[in-house]
């Protein structure tokens, strides 16, 4: 038995990814409590008023006002919990089922290596792309649109090697566009907060790149995706992803807001336009904490990023190339009568051992 001195006089490894986490999440924790300290939000309302979120401002809306809206928010959670339950027990049937044998993967490349696309078409895409970022930039243009134009030459890439990696690795492959896409959606909350910063918390002037679609119903949309999709990989890969069950949790409280959010914006704008918009946990919501809307989404999807990625890094480790993986097994049956025998794809007939 080891003892508590010998325990800790045994020197420690720490892993880099540990390392990369603690710093990231100090980086972002400093970053939001400097927000929430020195720059309160400010938002329009109606007849030319500003609404101020911040820890010492008074409540936008009476409390006995905001509170008449419980009844939503415990709606939407026991929507999230019917659903979540039902993910969670579709993942821990497939956790106590048996494994099937699957044939052991070739020490191959990582699969997170181009597999379809040539480096010179990236290449070329690169290129592309920064010239019409300059180009847009260079005229004045709104933020969105160089920016959207610069993001069209990877379309067709992605796709294009997103669609044969689905082919030969299943639904691991949609699962990295998803990851890719909420990462871009990350980095669309940090340019809010970023622009937050040098306009004094103004929100009329911190709206993300693609400040058009900061809207309600697009928040809706997309984050309800990501809870779906969440919970559609945890029924696949939740056996042995512990990254991917913290994921599918703070997805699923992040839909409770929006869920909440959405239906007041569209059942109740009077209220949702005067502070409703805080949600349950922003500052003046109908919990409440000492964050602001932005700030507060900033950290949800924060603490839906970092461990999606997480999971994703993890799973990648067990995929394998299924095609490949078939080979094998559609040598071994017997050809039929008059038909040549069965050649693996990329190998010569002379070089298969008889």
């Amino acid at each position: 038995m080891v003892t508590v001195t010998e325990w800790l006089g045994r020197p420690k490894r720490v892993s880099r990814r540990a390392i990369v986490l603690v710093a990231v999440s100090a980086a972002a924790a400093a970053l939001i409590a400097y927000l929430v300290v020195e720059v309160p939000v400010a938002a329009p309302a109606p007849g030319g008023h500003l609404l101020l979120f911040c820890p010492l401002a008074p409540l936008p809306l009476p409390r006995g006002q905001i509170s008449r809206h419980w009844p939503v928010a415990l709606t939407g959670a026991l929507v999230v919990l019917t659903v979540d339950a039902l993910a969670v027990w579709i993942a821990l049937r497939r956790r106590r089922a048996p494994l099937r044998p699957r044939p052991a993967p070739a020490p191959a490349e990582s699969p997170l290596r181009l597999e379809r696309v040539p480096l010179r078409a990236v290449g070329i895409a690169a290129a592309a792309s920064l010239t019409l970022l300059v180009a847009g930039l260079s005229q004045g243009y709104a933020m969105w649109i160089p920016v959207g134009f610069a993001l069209l030459p990877w379309i067709p890439l992605v796709t294009l090697e997103a669609s044969w990696k689905y082919n030969h690795y299943g639904f691991w492959a949609i699962f990295g566009v998803a990851v890719l896409l909420q990462i871009g959606h990350m980095g669309e909350h940090t340019v809010q907060v970023t622009q937050l910063l040098l306009y004094n918390g103004q929100l009329a002037q911190s709206h993300g790149v693609f400040g058009q679609l900061d809207f309600e119903t697009i928040h809706f949309i997309w984050d309800s995706a990501v809870w779906v999709l969440l919970c559609v990989v945890l029924m696949r890969f939740g056996r042995g992803n512990r990254w991917l069950w913290v994921a599918f949790a703070a997805a699923s409280l992040h839909e409770v807001e929006h869920l909440y959010l959405f239906w007041i914006y569209t059942a109740d704008p009077w209220f949702y336009a005067h502070g409703g918009l805080e949600g349950i946990m922003g500052n003046g919501g109908l919990i409440g904490s000492p964050l602001a809307r932005p700030y507060l989404h900033f950290a949800y999807n924060f603490m839906v990023v970092v461990p999606m990625v997480c999971a994703f890094l993890d799973q990648t480790r067990l995929v394998y190339d299924r095609r490949q993986a078939a080979l094998p097994t559609a040598l071994e049956r017997p050809a039929t009568a008059g038909s040549p025998p069965r050649t693996p794809i990329g190998m010569a007939p002379s070089a298969i051992q008889r």
